[in-house]
Formats: structure tokens, C-alpha cells, sequence
């Protein structure tokens, strides 16, 4: 069984897919962290943890991203931010012996990406338990 603690952070940035300032729009994304302790039971010191994540994000709050070093060259869409704050805090956050397991980012409420070094989808396991209910029709997901 896997047991994780999923946090949530918001910052406010700018970007454009094509690089032209009259393109240009603000989003608040919205960025989801699924993590736990390389030993399951442990605990996470959530401040350390806190502490950490937001001074990563920072760098980007109220930022034109097409500016940011991390993306003169990679468009600054949800797809390529995911991809780089997924390996960035899975780094940073090995050094305090926590795993990232996924990572979910969205710029509004209808679209969201996500990234995972494991097959993590919270709605499998809720369609799991749906399909092991006598009454449900369907066949079981298996891990």
C-alpha cells in the first residue's frame, strides 16, 4: 500500500507559446506534490518540506516565464513546466529523504498535467474500489 501526503502550492507567472509580448497572459497555476518519506512511516517535517518547495517556486512567481533562464529555449507550457519542476524538486527533495511521486500542474481548473514515475492516478484506485463493490459492473485494475 502506498501512503503519501499531497500538498499544494500557487504562484502567479506570465507566458506566451510563441514568444511575442502581445501574446502574452497571466495564469495562477496551481501545482500539486504527491510525496512521502523514503521510509513510508516516517513522517515529513512539513516545514523543512514547505520551506523547500517555496523557495524553489518563488523564482517564478510574478515572472514572464519566457524570460526565466529555465525556459529561453523550451516553450513555457504546462507539459514543459511539469517536466522541469518534476526533475528539479525530485532532486531537491531526495536531500531530505523525501520521494516525489507525481507531480500535478494546471494554469486553470479544466486542465491539468501530470507527471509520475509511477503509475500513481488517484482515479485508478478510486476505480479499484468501485469495481470491487458487489454491485458494480466491470472488470478489477490490477497494480
Amino acid at each position: 500500500m502506498l501512503k503519501y501526503y499531497k500538498y499544494q502550492y500557487r504562484f502567479n507567472a506570465t507566458h506566451s507559446f510563441d514568444y511575442q509580448k502581445e501574446h502574452e497572459h497571466q495564469h495562477t497555476f496551481t501545482v500539486t506534490l504527491y510525496v512521502s518519506k523514503e521510509r513510508q512511516n516516517d513522517p515529513i517535517m512539513f516545514y523543512d518540506f514547505d520551506k523547500a518547495v517555496h523557495q524553489y517556486l518563488d523564482q517564478f512567481e510574478h515572472c514572464i516565464l519566457n524570460e526565466h533562464p529555465l525556459f529561453i529555449h523550451t516553450v513555457p507550457n504546462i507539459e514543459n513546466m511539469g517536466n522541469v519542476f518534476f526533475d528539479d524538486l525530485k532532486r531537491l527533495l531526495k536531500k531530505l529523504n523525501i520521494c516525489l511521486y507525481q507531480l500535478d500542474i494546471s494554469e486553470n481548473p479544466l486542465s491539468t498535467y501530470q507527471i509520475s514515475s509511477r503509475i500513481h492516478l488517484p482515479a485508478a484506485y478510486e476505480q479499484i474500489a468501485l469495481n470491487q463493490h458487489p454491485n458494480s459492473q466491470g472488470a478489477i485494475l490490477k497494480e
